[in-house]
Parts: C-alpha cells; sequence; structure tokens
C-alpha cells in the first residue's frame, strides 16, 4: 500500500529531529550506539535507532504491542532498520480512514460453526481439526494478526490503526467441539476468538453447558456475545408479519438474550451475529437502542473503515474447502486498479 503524504507539521518535527541530532556532539555518544528519540509530539516520535532496535520493539514500547509494527512499516516506506537509522513512530492515528492512492485496508472476518476430530464430515458446516489446524498455522506463519472483534469497532471509528495484515475469528452457535476441538488450536497460537452463542442451544446435546461457557469467559481470548435467543430470522416473516408483532418479536430476540447472558455470565453483550445472516432496518434500530456496537452478516468479504458498523461482511468457513479457496477468503487489502 502506498501512504499519504505526511503534512507539513510531521515534515518540520522530523527536519528539526535530524538537525538537532546533527548538531547533537560532545556528549560521548556516537550515532548507532544508543536508541534514542530526537523529538516528538503528540502525534509522532522520531528514533534514531541502536543494534537491537527492529519495528517489533518500537511497536511495544510505543504502540502497546510488538503486532503492530506493520503500522509503524507504513511511515517508514523501504527503510530496513539499522544503528543509526532514523524511524519514524506514529504515536496517534495518523490515516483514520485507512484509505491509500492505491486501494483501501480492509479486515477479513472469518465465520466457523462446528468441528471434529475425524478427518472429514459429510457435513460442510462441519471442520475437521487437521483442517482448522492447518488453517490456523498460515495464519501464523504468514504474517496475519488475529485480532479481536472489539478492535474492529476502533478500526471503523477511526480511533486506532490496525495492523497490515489483520483478521478476525469467530464461531456461531456454540457447539460442544468448539472447546474440545477447535479451543486448545487456538489456545496453542494465542489467537483471540468470538463466540456467538444463542441461550435456546446452550445445555442440548451438542452444545455447550453453561458450566462451560462461564469456564471459557474466564479466557481473556474468548469473547462470548449474542446470536438471539431461539435462532430464528431476524427478517419479517414473508408470508406477512404484523409490523408491532415483528418488532417485538426482535425485541424479544435481542433484550432476552442479554438478560440471560447477564444472569448466567455476568455481563452484557456488545456485539450480535444475526441468525443466517438475515437483518432488516428494525432488527438494526433495536440492536442500536440497546447499545450494540457491531452486527455482523454472512456476507463475504472484508470490512474497511466506512463499512457500516451493523451490517459487517463475515466470510463463512466450509469443511470442505481447500487451502487455496481458504487464502483467498484472507484479503486484507482492496486494490485500486486503473480500470476501478
Amino acid at each position: 500500500m502506498t501512504n499519504p503524504p505526511l503534512s507539513k507539521p510531521v515534515l518540520l518535527l522530523l527536519l528539526t529531529a535530524l538537525l538537532t541530532s546533527a548538531c547533537s556532539t560532545g556528549n560521548g555518544t556516537k550515532t548507532g550506539d544508543k536508541a534514542t528519540q530526537l523529538a516528538a509530539d503528540k502525534r509522532i516520535a522520531i528514533i534514531r535507532a541502536d543494534a537491537n532496535t527492529t519495528y517489533e520493539s518500537l511497536a511495544a514500547e510505543y504502540l502497546g504491542q510488538a503486532a503492530m509494527a506493520s503500522v509503524i512499516q507504513r511511515y517508514n516506506p523501504g527503510l530496513d532498520i539499522s544503528p543509526g537509522s532514523y524511524v519514524l513512530v506514529p504515536l496517534e492515528n495518523l490515516n483514520p480512514s485507512a484509505v491509500y492512492s492505491d486501494g483501501y485496508q480492509q479486515v477479513p472476518v472469518l465465520c466457523y460453526h462446528q468441528f471434529t476430530d475425524e478427518p472429514a464430515n459429510p457435513n460442510r458446516m462441519v471442520v475437521a481439526a487437521g483442517d482448522f489446524a492447518e488453517q490456523m498455522a498460515h495464519l501464523k506463519h504468514n504474517g496475519y494478526q488475529v485480532v479481536p472483534l472489539s478492535a474492529v469497532s476502533s478500526f471503523l471509528k477511526g480511533d486506532a490503526p490496525l495492523p497490515d495484515k489483520s483478521v478476525v475469528l469467530t464461531v456461531d452457535d456454540g457447539y460442544a467441539s468448539f472447546l474440545t476441538v477447535a479451543y486448545p488450536i487456538l489456545r496453542r497460537y494465542n489467537f483471540p476468538i468470538t463466540l456467538f452463542v444463542y441461550p435456546e442451544f446452550i445445555g442440548g446435546g451438542l452444545g455447550l453447558s453453561w458450566e462451560q461457557l462461564k469456564m471459557l469467559e474466564q479466557d481473556p481470548l474468548v469473547d462470548i456475545q449474542s446470536h438471539s435467543r431461539t435462532h430464528a430470522s431476524l427478517s419479517p416473516d414473508p408470508e406477512g408479519e404484523n409490523p408491532q408483532a415483528y418488532r417485538a418479536r426482535i425485541r424479544e430476540e435481542v433484550v432476552s438474550t442479554d438478560a440471560i447472558l447477564q444472569r448466567k455470565l455476568g455481563r452484557k453483550a456488545r456485539h450480535f451475529a444475526y441468525p443466517y445472516g438475515d437483518s432488516s432496518s428494525q432488527a438494526i434500530a433495536v440492536l442500536q437502542e440497546n447499545q450494540y456496537d457491531l452486527a455482523l452478516t454472512v456476507n463475504s468479504g472484508g470490512n474497511a473503515t466506512f463499512a457500516f458498523p451493523y451490517l459487517l461482511r463475515r466470510t463463512m468457513v466450509y469443511g470442505d474447502i481447500g487451502m487455496d479457496l481458504f487464502q483467498r477468503h484472507l484479503e486484507v487489502f482492496y486494490e485500486i486498479g486503473d480500470g476501478d
């Protein structure tokens, strides 16, 4: 991606830092012997690198986590850090739109349902443990950063940037196979996950128990959110539905689920996954009234900063896809070509 040009104030700060560095002699410290912050304001810092400086070390120190290294790299194109290098570190989100001259960043959200220890399953909604492990290994070893769904909310608002290759993982319904098959693999890679559950499924034959959900809730990697109460479609009944009755039905699916999660887990949901991906303007209004931040469909594709927070795209991952198709689900940058 190509970054927007730096503003005049930022360029002035950079120039000042370089001049200050050039004039700083006599303190016995040679350029490259020690990483030094040469200048900073609330937006950026200018660092002179030492032998131990990397994008990851700067991201950990200034942005709070090494995973944000690519955010710093955006503002130092082509720079291979070495002792004495001057590095610009953004302290604020300098490009809240995440739009560039050649395209825009987008965040794919992947959606799983059920898992199995068997090599395969005729049900497309069931993903084999070996395939899931291979997919997670691909993310880990190819530079993808699995981020929590809550980070997408900040991204959409322009409050905080995301690493270049950010991906979100979600699992719907609350099958017990999440705990026995997928969870150990996610823990192996320290990947966060959002688990969308609907209360009428929990405690059933194939579902997790409330005790298991309470245990999972204690893990900072697991975020339990709402998938409605009964998993009924939230679109109006195609055979006709009284508007008042329809709105009451939506409120029951949303508000009653909040009450159950509050009672069982001690927390209110902030994010919502539409059953079957079905939504409506009335459903969105109820979610907004109840202070939901995000709602997700199952329309495939990535999410740019200008995506509507209550109709986010999410790509289903089926059990019969190969790695080639899985990789195509990971489109993190939409490139604008000459014909666009």
